[in-house]
């Protein structure tokens, strides 16, 4: 039955997904009878599947969805966007039900309500405003989005994946196996063959003896006894030694034509788990199509090589990124309309998503006609956000400049929401992306589009990497990162601040011991001084390069990485293990990480030993909350979290809270007797002592003016409470204040 489920499950969302992505283009062509048809007999093949497996909930939604559409097609009712929105809370109803069950919990869904809406809405007893007031907010809550979060993070029940394979692959997969059965079997008649020879050399060893004792037997040999020994000698090693030739020749040939056979049969597996980027695209238009209506914006979404094929973990890795970049496009990218249109733009924005192969990477490209980026203003966040100095910004090149958005602290958008994110900025898409041994590129021309290029690997489970020896052990460096290998004079190598440094063409890079950086014991100076050159390994990121010392370079090799097991986790600098044709077992560095503990890349000459860390100190929070069970649940979450709390019940009881103590941060509800939120928050920030403490929102309103008015007011962060978990809470306050 669970297998029967998880098939099941399969099916039903990918008719979700083709329900979600023909509203959409309902939306725009209303009068589509053949699209109506088809979404119709979409509708009842679920509903048929859903009571073949006794999933009544299910069923009588995909009844009600499927009456609206018959009501369409003989012309009783008119299709409106009231009717897509009904049919979209029936949609997203479905998947949560769907999750209860593949999760084996119990399905505690009661379907009537929403039964009651699809009914009024062909009677024409609602309208948009009633319907989104009954659903409670629902387009911005968890329903809205399940297909692009991945469902519940923690299942309760731990549940096998699967994928759909072509029949036509796995045939090629059991013609290669088969293939490689018969070498198998060649091979055991070279073993026995192997034997045979073994038998032959015992012999040869026994007329060697004989031989030996003869001599010793006869003080004076006759000549020809001893001849008969060598002679039968001769002979046998000749024997033996066809015997090895012809064994050598077969094993040879065989070996030859075993290889292209062995690395087909492996490109064939790894196309079994290559999936079409459609797999998660499909998702796509309805996302865009309901944060776009919240928002009060149109936009086109057209997609592009969603045929394109990716290993199914890179998919999954970079599924995240995606969405992030694409909700940052509708949220900050693309203008209202009415701001468009004196632009002289379309009134409809529009992104594209387009994907494709190049070499053996796929490159993925998102673009919108938006407002674009603006370089002035990423200086003046990153100096004001103390990210990088006055100094290096007037060395960076605009491409630089436009890097720093990646950088972990920057964000411009203070509301954090379940579309604007978690306040955490583009820096988790160069994360993520980094992880799955990518790269992100960033255009932009001021109000007229922005474009991000993702470049990705068909695989990670295949690299090619750098061998190299420190310590006389040998490590694996990822190519992808690695820009050029430089041998250095140390003559050249001048001390900066007391810190290694190169000139190499017109730029002064950082150089960092490796076997330091992996804490391995440092080498004795004589042995430093052997050499009067360095080899240097040069590494880049983003905008950051470093020059990593190493004792030598041994080659470069395509190889098959392997995980180092749930038991271990992640291992500081270390991204995985590979196995060398010698059978050594080599440690693949994570190049992000190892540049993160090398101090910014630059390391100081003499090795000192480092001052211990000073411990943090401890960061205070006023929690203000009229609701009990709230405010002692949000006490919970961040005095479990290491910080210290203190709670208010209203406006005025902070302001007494604020005159006796200090404290790091604000955490503050809106609608509170006495004095609300937000004229606690604008009090604050006329008071010269208070002003300087950051202040998150954490409320349920969630329209556009209550947000507006929350930054009017100074707030540093707002959170919707719809949408509100622990995580995005804990990352603000991190963000703010470490």
């Amino acid at each position: 039955m669970k297998d029967l489920i998880a098939i099941f499950k399969a099916e039903t969302e990918e008719h979700l997904i083709k329900l979600d992505n023909g509203l959409v283009e309902l939306e725009k062509q209303p009068d589509d009878t053949e699209l109506i048809s088809r979404l119709n007999r979409e509708v009842h093949t679920l509903k048929g599947a859903a009571r073949v497996f006794g999933f009544h909930e299910i069923q009588d939604i995909a009844h009600r969805i499927e009456d609206v559409f018959e009501a369409i097609t003989h012309k009783r009712v008119t299709f409106s966007s009231l009717m897509a929105e009904t049919i979209f809370k029936g949609i997203d109803a479905i998947r949560i039900i769907l999750e209860k069950i593949v999760q084996g919990k119990e399905v505690d869904t009661d379907v009537s309500g929403l039964c009651m809406d699809f009914e009024a809405c062909m009677a024409g007893k609602q309208d948009m405003e009633t319907l989104r007031e009954h659903q409670g907010g629902k387009a911005q809550g968890e329903c809205a989005y399940a297909m692009t979060q991945g469902g519940d993070p923690s299942p309760s029940v731990q549940q096998d994946e699967y994928i759909r394979v072509p029949l036509s692959r796995v045939d090629k997969v059991l013609y290669l196996v088969g293939e490689i059965v018969i070498n198998k079997m060649k091979s055991s008649a070279k073993i026995a063959q192997a034997k045979r020879l073994s038998k032959l050399s015992k012999e040869v060893q026994k007329s060697i003896s004989g031989l030996s004792e003869a001599i010793k037997k006869e003080r004076s040999p006759q000549k020809g006894e001893v001849m008969k020994w060598l002679g039968q000698c001769d002979a046998q090693m000749e024997k033996l030694r066809e015997h090895i030739l012809k064994l050598y020749d077969h094993v040879s040939a065989e070996a030859f034509h075993l290889d292209p056979v062995i690395d087909e049969l492996q490109m064939k597996i790894k196309e079994i788990k290559m999936l079409p980027l459609s797999t998660i695209f499909e998702g796509f238009p309805r996302m865009v199509r309901d944060i776009a209506s919240h928002q009060g914006k149109k936009i086109n979404l057209v997609i592009s090589g969603a045929e394109t094929e990716l290993d199914k973990k890179v998919l999954e890795g970079m599924k995240t990124s995606l969405i992030h970049i694409l909700r940052n496009c509708i949220d900050h990218g693309i203008e209202e309309p009415e701001i468009r249109l004196s632009l002289g733009k379309p009134r409809d924005g529009t992104i594209k998503v387009s994907a494709f192969h190049e070499g053996d990477n796929v490159v993925i490209k998102v673009e919108d006609d938006g407002r674009g980026i603006d370089v002035d203003q990423i200086k003046q966040t990153a100096l004001k956000k103390r990210l990088v100095s006055s100094d290096d910004l007037k060395g960076m090149t605009e491409r630089e400049v436009l890097n720093i958005v990646f950088m972990d602290g920057y964000s411009t958008s203070p509301i954090v929401t379940d579309v604007s994110g978690r306040g955490i900025g583009l820096n988790i898409v160069m994360r993520d992306i980094t992880k799955l041994k990518g790269r992100v590129m960033l255009e932009t021309q001021k109000n007229r589009e922005t474009k991000f290029t993702l470049v990705l690997p068909l695989t990670i489970a295949i690299i090619q990497v750098l061998l190299v020896k420190v310590q006389g052990t040998l490590f694996a460096l990822p190519m992808h990162s690695i820009t050029e290998s430089v041998k250095v004079n140390r003559e050249d190598v001048s001390t900066i601040e007391g810190r290694m440094a190169f000139p190499l063409r017109e730029q002064i890079l950082p150089l960092v011991r490796l076997d330091t950086v992996l804490g391995l014991p440092p080498a004795r100076e004589e042995e430093k001084k052997v050499n009067q050159t360095m080899l240097v390994v040069m590494v880049a990121s983003l905008n950051r390069r470093i020059g990593f010392i190493v004792d030598e370079i041994v080659g470069d090799e395509e190889v098959f990485i392997k995980s180092l097991g749930k038991h271990l986790g992640k291992v500081k600098n270390v991204s995985g293990a590979i196995i060398l044709a010698t059978g050594e077992v080599a440690v693949v560095l994570d190049i992000e990480d190892l540049m993160a503990h090398s101090a910014l890349g630059l390391q100081p000459v003499a090795e000192k030993r480092h001052a211990p860390k000073v411990k943090r100190k401890e960061k205070r929070i006023l929690v203000v909350e009229d609701a009990f069970s709230t405010r002692e649940l949000e006490k919970s979450i961040l005095e479990s979290h290491g910080y210290l709390v203190d709670t208010a019940v209203d406006g005025l009881d902070a302001l007494d809270r604020l005159t006796a103590h200090q404290y790091d941060l604000i955490v503050s509800d809106l609608e509170m007797p006495r004095m609300d939120g937000f004229e606690l928050c604008r009090t604050l920030k006329k008071n010269e002592g208070f002003k300087d403490i950051p202040f998150v929102m954490l409320t349920a309103l969630q329209k556009e003016e209550d947000k507006r008015h929350g930054m009017e007011v100074g707030a540093a962060a707002y959170i919707v409470k719809s949408a509100f978990e622990q995580t995005n809470l804990l990352d603000t306050i991190e963000r703010l204040v470490g």
